[in-house]
């Protein structure tokens, strides 16, 4: 933005009179206004003077047409056509889901990035900030209009998705825009940091490929996470793009505000606040030399990042020379079914599901209708809980039809998909470290009792479609290990519960 344009907002961008500081003589004139100039005001908020950029930024962004269309247009069409090459309206949900947080994401990104460039290299920012506007007043104004933008393409994106696209979603498509909007956020603040690093558009540019692509790629977009290496799976858990990703992919699974959603909700709106905090004290006025201050900024930023980085590096190191970890582990246990004796009417049904039954247990008579008339009883097979029920008191069913299944829970035990890459530092009698969601704060123990002969889907129902070596794909396979829990520490361990395992290598 040149200064001409810059001056069609709500700010007057001539050249204001320098406040007096207090601590220069009244005859220094000349002192008072360059080292005012040099240091600027202090940093106090003023929501008049957010408010006045907000609507400044805004007025920018309207009157580029451009950037509107980029904004408003754009998203929609690549939906469209994104919906064009999908044959199959299940794919394109995820895909059209995952795409309305990444959008806002990288258009903020680059409008950001390269409009403070612009405001700083045409003087314009110099300008503003030996008025009463502070920096936090400018990069709080700045996200103020760019949420709006944001809530603006958010909800076009979403309606050409809802209603002419056929998306749909089992969460509310408020959510999907309330996301969005903290996306945009994120990308915008994001693109501020980034700005203080470029000199040229150019370079503002090219911040793209380096911090935004690599986010797409490894925030399961193209790939589901759980299928990357584990070091990838690692990097993408620091990358915030990836939170982005997953509290859309809540809302495509279920209508409730669940606790994940509002953790990656969470971890977006922090790393947004932390990158404004560093802009703000990388903010320049004017390209060329850093200030000290900004250089110990970028300086604590780039070492931030590296010590992060060498912590990621280190932990995924130990943990690969260690162990051979998962979180692709339930809690399993034997099927017990329950099935009906006789084909007949079912009566005194009393297998609803979570009952305690004993072994050899009347849960319920069947009135035989077939051979020698009479009431057969149904008893349970062991000791058990009912998982699962199948039937209904008074109905009619036939012999050997399923009626229930129950698990011992005295006999549970953990199943661990393992990736066939990493089933070679496993063994049986091995040491394994199980951590279970529903009780984050015990840590339980078991051993390796079995490993499966074959990967899970070479019994699948399922037969793999025939392809040729120009469409075939490769996929990671992963086999069932079976481990043993050492000690309860009487927790109530039910069938289908996740676990993440630690297997110690041999």
């Amino acid at each position: 933005m040149s200064g001409r344009e810059a001056g069609r907002g709500s700010v007057d961008l001539a050249e204001p009179p320098r406040p007096v500081r207090p601590d220069v003589p009244e005859g220094d004139a000349a002192a008072r206004g360059s080292r005012w100039a040099d240091v600027g005001p202090p940093g106090v908020f003023s929501l008049h003077m957010t408010a006045a950029t907000a609507r400044r930024v805004l007025a920018q962004l309207l009157g580029d047409h451009r950037t509107v269309g980029m904004v408003l247009i754009i998203p929609s069409f690549l939906l469209w056509l994104i919906n064009q090459m999908f044959d199959d309206q299940t794919r394109f949900n995820d895909t059209a889901l995952s795409l309305l947080g990444i959008f806002p994401f990288t258009t903020m990104f680059l409008i950001t990035s390269v409009a403070m460039l612009r405001e700083r290299t045409s003087g314009t920012l110099e300008r503003l900030l030996t008025t009463s506007l502070g920096k936090l007043d400018l990069l709080l104004g700045y996200g103020i209009a760019f949420a709006v933008a944001a809530a603006a393409q958010a909800s076009v994106a979403c309606a050409t998705a809802y209603l002419l696209l056929g998306l749909y979603t089992p969460g509310k498509p408020a959510l999907v825009v309330g996301i969005a909007i903290v996306s945009a956020v994120l990308g915008m603040s994001l693109g501020l940091l980034a700005s203080a690093f470029a000199s040229s558009e150019f370079q503002a540019v090219q911040f793209m490929p380096a911090l935004v692509t690599p986010q797409m790629l490894l925030g399961g977009l193209f790939v589901p996470r759980t299928e990357m290496a584990d070091w990838l799976y690692n990097v993408s858990s620091a990358l915030p793009m990836t939170y982005d990703i997953e509290a859309l992919g809540e809302v495509g699974k279920t209508s409730l505000i669940t606790a994940k959603m509002v953790r990656d909700v969470g971890i977006m709106v922090g790393v947004a606040l932390l990158a404004i905090a560093l802009a703000a004290v990388t903010l320049r006025r004017r390209t060329g030399p850093l200030t000290p201050t900004a250089r110990r900024a970028i300086a604590a930023v780039v070492a931030g990042a590296l010590l992060v980085s060498g912590t990621l590096v280190a932990g995924y190191l130990v943990q690969t020379s260690r162990y051979v970890w998962t979180e692709n582990a339930v809690i399993d246990g034997d099927k017990l079914p329950i099935v009906a004796p006789a084909t007949g009417r079912l009566t005194d049904w009393a297998g609803t599901q979570g009952t305690i039954v004993s072994r050899a247990e009347a849960i319920g008579r069947v009135e035989a209708v077939q051979g020698v008339r009479g009431q057969r009883v149904i008893r349970a097979p062991s000791d058990g809980a009912i998982a699962q029920n199948n039937a209904v008191d008074g109905a009619f069913v036939t012999a050997g039809t399923q009626l229930a299944v129950a698990y011992d829970l005295s006999q549970t035990y953990v199943t661990a998909r393992v990736k066939e890459t990493d089933i070679g530092g496993v063994h049986r009698g091995a040491l394994v470290d199980i951590s279970v969601d529903a009780y984050p704060d015990h840590k339980l123990t078991g051993t390796v009792w079995d490993v499966q002969g074959s990967t899970s889907g070479t019994f699948a129902p399922l037969s793999l479609p025939n392809h040729d070596t120009s469409s075939y794909q490769k996929i990671t396979q992963v086999i069932p290990v079976k481990i043993a829990i050492a000690d309860r520490e009487g927790l109530t361990l039910v069938p289908g519960m996740n676990v993440t395992v630690h297997i110690h290598r041999k």
